[in-house]
This record gives C-alpha cells, sequence and structure tokens, in this order.
C-alpha cells in the first residue's frame, strides 16, 4: 500500500520532506548498522555525519581541477551514498525502535539531515561547477545523471540571490519539521474501543481466539490493521463497523488540524518563492504527468470510465442491504467492504473465510520469495544480520553465489511502530561498493491473513526487489532519479501474481497440509472485478483530497468543509459525520498533492503486464527483461522510455481506463 521513505528525494529536490516516506523507492547502505546505541551516542554520531558530508560538499564544490563527470559526479554520487546510508538508518530507527528516546534521538538527526540535503541545492559554487561538466562521450545513464542534478539545482531555485536562497532553505526546513511532527502525530495516535464479544459475531475464528475477554468481559479492538480490517469485512454488526470507522477516522484528531494548515501554508510559501501558482504546481516536477492539467484530464478519464459501473455496483449494495434493512436508503462507508463480501458469496459462491484458511503468515512470506527466486533466478536465505526487534527476519539475496542484496521483514504491528506497509531503505547499493540494504515494514497479523494483504505483502515486496536490482548500478542514488509518480507502477504490476494459480499452488496451504482448489482460485478471479469500481472513486476521492488541498492557495482554508465537500463530489458513499480523514492521512506530507500516482501506476502497470499476459506469468525470460530494461535501469532514463523498451511500444494510459469501463479483464 503506501508509504515508502521519500523524503530524501523531496529534500534533494526542494519539495519538503514526504515523498520517500510513501513512494516506492528507498535509501542507502549504511556500513555499521547498530540498533541499540543510546539516544546520546545517535545525536553525537549524527553531528560526526553531517559535518563530514557538509565539509565533502564544499570542498567539491570548491575544487580547482578541470569540471568533468568523474571529478565532479563521481564524487557527488559517493558522498550521497555514504551520507544516505546512515541518514536512512537514523530515518528507519524512528519509525521502528521500541525506545521512545532512541525513536526521539533519531527523528532529530534525520530531520538534521534532511535540512542538510536540502542546503546543498542552495551551494550555488557546486551548482556552477555542476554546469562546466560536458556530456558529450558520457554514456546514457551519465547524462541522465548530470542533466538530473542540473535540474534539481535550478527547479530549487539557484538561480536566485543569496537571501533568497537562504529564504527557501529555512522555508524547507519548517516544511519537514512540520511534516515530521503531522507523520509522528499519527504513529502516536493509536485508539481502541472495547465491545462486548456478541458484537463480533461473523468474524472469523482465529481472529476471535486472538481477541479474547479481559476481566470485565469486554474485547479490546485497536486502530492496528489486524484488528479493524476484519470488522470492515466480516461483523455483521454494523454499528460496530460504524464505530471503529469513527475510531480510525478520528485518529491524531485535533492534533494534526493545525499543524496540517501550517504544512499547507508553507508548502504554498516555497511554491510562491520559487515562481508557481501553488504547490501542485511545484510538486509536479521531475514528474511523468508534469502539470496539475494533467493531473486533472488523468482523473477525469478514470471517472468518465467508471461512472455507470459505479451506479451498478452502488445499487447491487443497496439491494442487499435492503435484504437486512428494508428501510435502509443509502450504502454507508461502513458497509461497503462487509457488502461486497456478501455479494461475492451469493453471486460468485465465493466464500472469503475459506479462502483466507490458505494463507497463513509464514507460508506466503516463504511463497513470495520462493516466487522472486524462480522468476528471477535468485536464491534467498535467512541471514544472520542484527535486528532491532526479536520479530525482524533477515534474509540475504544471492544470484550464481553471489550476494547482491540483504532485506529485513518487519511484519507485524507494536507499539511505537509505522503503522502502514512501506519500504524503507537502509542501504545504497552501488556497482563494485556497497550492497543495498532494504526494510518492509508492515502490519500484518502473524497467522491467517486475507487475500488483500497477500497482494500488499507482494505490492512492498516488489518495491524492495526494484530496490535491490536498482543498487547494482555504477550511479549508486540512480534509483531516486526517475519520476516520482513511476514508482509505484513496478510493484503495483507485481500484484498480478497473488491472482495466478500456478503461483498460489506453491504455498497457498491450509492447516491440513490441502493446497488451495483451483476451483476456489477460479471463483476468487471471477469476483475480482466485482467492486472495483467503486474501489477506483474510492481511490480517485483520496487523489482529489491530496491534489485540490494543495492545488490553491490555502490561506482562511475549512479543513472540515473542504474534506466534507471532497468526499460529497468524489466518494460514492459521501462524506461521514465526525470522520477527519485529512488528519491521519499520511500521503499528504510524503506525496503531498500526488496520490493521483497510484492509480497513475495502475495505468502504467497494466502496460507493463501485457507483455507477461502475452507470453506467460512465470515466463523466465520475459522477467529477466523486465528486471534488467525496467527494474535496474530506473533513473538512468526517461520512465517512459523504460515502458517502450519493454513493451517495443508506447504506452498509453487508456488501456486501463477501458478496462475500467468493461468491467472486468
Amino acid at each position: 500500500m503506501k508509504k515508502r521513505f521519500s523524503l530524501l528525494v523531496n529534500c534533494i529536490g526542494l519539495m519538503g520532506l514526504s515523498s520517500l516516506v510513501l513512494s516506492t523507492y528507498a535509501i542507502p547502505t549504511y556500513a555499521e548498522t547498530v540498533y541499540d546505541r543510546s539516544a546520546e551516542q545517535i545525536s553525537k554520531h549524527c553531528s560526526e555525519y553531517l559535518a563530514k558530508f557538509d565539509g565533502q560538499i564544499n570542498a567539491l564544490a570548491a575544487a580547482n581541477d578541470d569540471a568533468t563527470y568523474d571529478t565532479v559526479f563521481k564524487p557527488l554520487d559517493d558522498y550521497i551514498v555514504e551520507f544516505g546510508d546512515q541518514l536512512s538508518h537514523d530515518y528507519l530507527m524512528q519509525n521502528v525502535h521500541i525506545d521512545k528516546s532512541i525513536r526521539e534521538a533519531s527523528a532529530d538527526c534525520a530531520l538534521k539531515g534532511f535540512s542538510t540535503l536540502s542546503a546543498m541545492n542552495a551551494n550555488r559554487p557546486l551548482y556552477e561547477r555542476m554546469s562546466k561538466v560536458t556530456t558529450q562521450d558520457l554514456s546514457d545513464a551519465q547524462k541522465f545523471t548530470v542533466n538530473y542534478w542540473k535540474q534539481q539545482f535550478e527547479m530549487s531555485g539557484i538561480g536566485k540571490d543569496k537571501a533568497m536562497r537562504e529564504r527557501i532553505q529555512k522555508v524547507n526546513d519548517e516544511i519537514n519539521e512540520i511534516s515530521q511532527a503531522f507523520d509522528k502525530n499519527i504513529t502516536d495516535s493509536i485508539k481502541s474501543i472495547q465491545v462486548k464479544p456478541e458484537r463480533l459475531a461473523g468474524l472469523p475464528q482465529d481472529y476471535l481466539d486472538s481477541h479474547r475477554v479481559n476481566e470485565d468481559g469486554l474485547v479490546t479492538i485497536t486502530t492496528a490493521y489486524p484488528d479493524i480490517q476484519p470488522i470492515f469485512k466480516y461483523a455483521h454488526d454494523a454499528s460496530l463497523r460504524e464505530e471503529t470507522l469513527l475510531m480510525e477516522s478520528t485518529r491524531a484528531m485535533p492534533e494534526n488540524q493545525k499543524v496540517l494548515q501550517d504544512l499547507l501554508s508553507k508548502r504554498y510559501e516555497l511554491a510562491k518563492l520559487l515562481g508557481h501558482n501553488n504547490f501542485a504546481e511545484t510538486n509536479m516536477l521531475g514528474t511523468m504527468v508534469q502539470t496539475p492539467q494533467n493531473v486533472v484530464n488523468f482523473m477525469q478519464t478514470l471517472s468518465d470510465a467508471i461512472k455507470s459501473l459505479v451506479v451498478k455496483e452502488k445499487a447491487l449494495l443497496l439491494a442487499e442491504k435492503q435484504t437486512i434493512d428494508p428501510s435502509a436508503t443509502q450504502v454507508q462507508s461502513w458497509d461497503a467492504s462487509y457488502l461486497q463480501n456478501v455479494v461475492r458469496e451469493k453471486e460468485f459462491k465465493l466464500d472469503a473465510k475459506l479462502v483466507r484458511q490458505y494463507f497463513s503468515y509464514g507460508k506466503v512470506r516463504d511463497g513470495i520469495l520462493a516466487l522472486s527466486e524462480d522468476l528471477f533466478g535468485l536464491t534467498i536465505k535467512p541471514s544472520n544480520l542484527d535486528v532491532w526487534h526479536q520479530s525482524v527476519e533477515p534474509y540475504d539475496v544471492f544470484e550464481n553465489g553471489k550476494l547482491i542484496g540483504q532485506f529485513y521483514l518487519d511484519s507485524h504491528p507494536r507499539e511505537g511502530k509505522f503503522t502502514h506497509a512501506a519500504q524503507f531503505p537502509l542501504a545504497f547499493g552501488k556497482q563494485g561498493g556497497s550492497t543495498p540494504k532494504a526494510v518492509l515494514l508492515m502490519n500484518f497479523p502473524d497467522g491467517l491473513m486475507e487475500h488483500g494483504q497477500v497482494k500488499t505483502f507482494l505490492h512492498e515486496y516488489g518495491h524492495l526487489l526494484h530496490f535491490i536490482f536498482a543498487g547494482q548500478n555504477e550511479i549508486g542514488f540512480s534509483s531516486f532519479q526517475g519520476e516520482s509518480d513511476f514508482g509505484e507502477a513496478p510493484s503495483t504490476m507485481l500484484e498480478e501474481w497473488v491472482w495466478d494459480y500456478d503461483t498460489l499452488k506453491q504455498f497457498a496451504v491450509d492447516d491440513k497440509g490441502q493446497v488451495i482448489p483451483k476451483s476456489l482460485v477460479e471463483k476468487m478471479n471471477q469476483a475480482r472485478y466485482f467492486g472495483r469500481a467503486l474501489n477506483v472513486a474510492n481511490q480517485l476521492t483520496y487523489a482529489a483530497l491530496s491534489f485540490e488541498l494543495y492545488n490553491q492557495n490555502p490561506e482562511g482554508i475549512d479543513l472540515n468543509a473542504f474534506e466534507k465537500d471532497i468526499f460529497n463530489r468524489y466518494s460514492p458513499y459521501g462524506h461521514d459525520e465526525g470522520t477527519y480523514t485529512y488528519a491521519s492521512f499520511g500521503h499528504l506530507t510524503g506525496y503531498g498533492a500526488k496520490y493521483y500516482t497510484y492509480q497513475w501506476s495502475n495505468s502504467i502497470a497494466e502496460e507493463l503486464l501485457s507483455r507477461f499476459k502475452k507470453e506467460g506469468l512465470r515466463n523466465t525470460k520475459t522477467a529477466d527483461d523486465y528486471r534488467h530494461m525496467v527494474l535496474a535501469r530506473v533513473g538512468t532514463k526517461p520512465a517512459a522510455e523504460l515502458v517502450k523498451d519493454f513493451l517495443g511500444r508506447n504506452y498509453s494510459v487508456q488501456a486501463y481506463a477501458d478496462k475500467l469501463a468493461n468491467g472486468s479483464e
């Protein structure tokens, strides 16, 4: 789903602290990963590596030798990788460590690190040296790198006078600090309700077994994903579903109301300083869509494609609700998942509780690792790497006996941990240098999983593979040089494999050792597209919330009225009174105006997938081309060219819109 470490790109590029936490790529390699430093040791080490990086950049800018790719961009890449390895380590600890003092010290250090990166873009002597480098006789990847860095500096206001550059730097620092506060409020806001056990009727038995009554005869439900998602899908008690939604949709409220207003104001100020009309315009720099108007056009294309199907699907849900409550006149948002599940049972004979019996966490994990081994010729083994918590699972990735990457799975919720699902970097990879390291932070049950959670797992694992494969390049920063709205496409494409019987039969096994029946997978695929139009409409609602917040002057904005208007205009269910989605919508810091990225990436993924569907999902030649033409090449040429290299033709978002309109494959 959602958040990846995009801060580094934003800070280097000008957009403030956010696109990484929810983006798709990751960052650096830390030569000595240490998870038991005290807060004091973290702060001391932070000062040391910040000072070292400052010294390296200033020396590079002041050098008197000829400005060539080898004397400017190669050392810059080395410095960024070394610095990023350490910054990503601190950023990870901010999001995972069990000790609050360590999280806070790491957060303070990360904030200073992002400020240091942002300040680099105001270093005019460095920009002037870059500008002297000729691209003649350079490789395509090197030319792309030179142009990328020059554009980053130019988009950050390097051409403005010193006073203005200093003001831009100050505003960027304030944006980073506000963004960090917004995200921290979400992480810290863990709410709970206590309910009578009879209200849990309809929930799977394993859920009931793991949610025992307390001494007061009540069951505690928290905002952790493994607690709330099954309630929305299975609980017969509509009032419980409503109560759970209200609990979830009021997280970080009222704390984040003022914080978000400050963030909107500062980002608008930054945009005006840079000569743009609003932050959405600023935020579209370096994307495939390029302009706010293209975002509007894209969203309208999808809205038009699903319009009639939304009406049809919503009518089916209402008819089902009226069999339960004849007086019902509308479907509420807390009804959607439950009613869709009921319709799938009746219309497609699909029992979701039966499906989940075949997806236990351990088998799913092993099956996903095996899939990547089969497709890409890898060998993945448990590692002896140190970990920050006893539940974390480390792995080594080998190709032809050579270690090419390492990763960690931190898969289950705990207090103080990042609350969504995302890939975080821990180490840049670079050819002839460091080995890429990545971390998947997820919040799955340590037991049976929903099929949708399996899809989320594979999606995030797709980011991890992308990062490891891109980490074999001679340019360590290359994976960050690609367009920011392309990053979700490769992992979105990989979701297709959770619908493939030949893949599922390798690991979807129940507790009796029985492999998932092919007939059940066929039912899953038959029911797959029911509710898709409603779900896309819901995603477009969030995309509109994200985009329209930033596509304006936010002065005097009433966030509650704004959100109500967005949901009443875009959501199939309208706005729910008493909810404040914006307060816990973490993408508003990370993606900023760019939540449209998920639907945009779906359109690109549909194109990438077309070749696999033609040649076979488990065709290793196709997978190898995909790895080397797309995943390993991000940041070495425009994303559109990468897709064209793989497909042999230009991409079109219309194929995805047509598929949505058809309501099927």
